[in-house]
């Protein structure tokens, strides 16, 4: 009996285990001043993706809010070694973008899931994506292409 109750302890501990490894963060794609971490690096289709943008600068930064699920990141889905902006978690808000300030030091988190957020869940294909920030520093300017600083996620699976 103090066996079989031993052996269970070992398998308990060995499980515990093996879950923390799964779930440990992974490293930034970038070591930038805007660093975008995700909560894991493999995702099933169904699996929200979590998300969080640590501001590293002295200054406050500014994106607009009407990206993948409504965030102010854009998922991007890698298709022969190219990436192009994923349309599986679309914003469906019917109004105009807002600039979100992210305060020197501060950080932001959001989560990702596809299909519409609270109107229609789907699945992610299976496939590698990225999350991307573009972002300025100008609290009146608009990030847009040319004018604004990019920030890249590490590439996630979805498996």
């Amino acid at each position: 009996m103090l066996l079989r109750v031993i052996s269970l302890i070992g398998l308990s501990l060995f499980l515990v285990g093996c879950g923390s490894a799964s779930s440990a963060n992974p490293p930034p794609a970038n070591s930038g001043p805007v660093v975008i971490s995700t909560d894991h690096l493999t995702y099933s289709p169904s699996d929200p993706i979590a998300v969080t943008v640590h501001n590293t600068l002295a200054t406050p930064i500014y994106a607009m809010d009407t990206q993948s699920s409504c965030s102010l990141l854009s998922l991007q889905y890698q298709v022969n070694g190219v990436w192009q902006p994923s349309q599986v978690a679309q914003c469906p808000q019917k109004r105009p973008a807002r600039p979100v300030k992210i305060e020197a030091g501060a950080t932001y988190t959001t989560t990702i899931t596809a299909g519409y957020p609270g109107l229609k869940q789907d699945v992610f294909p299976a496939g590698s994506y990225r999350l991307v920030l573009s972002y300025t520093t100008a609290p009146s300017g608009i990030p847009t292409p040319g004018t604004d600083t990019p920030a890249t996620s590490a590439t996630i699976q979805v498996q």
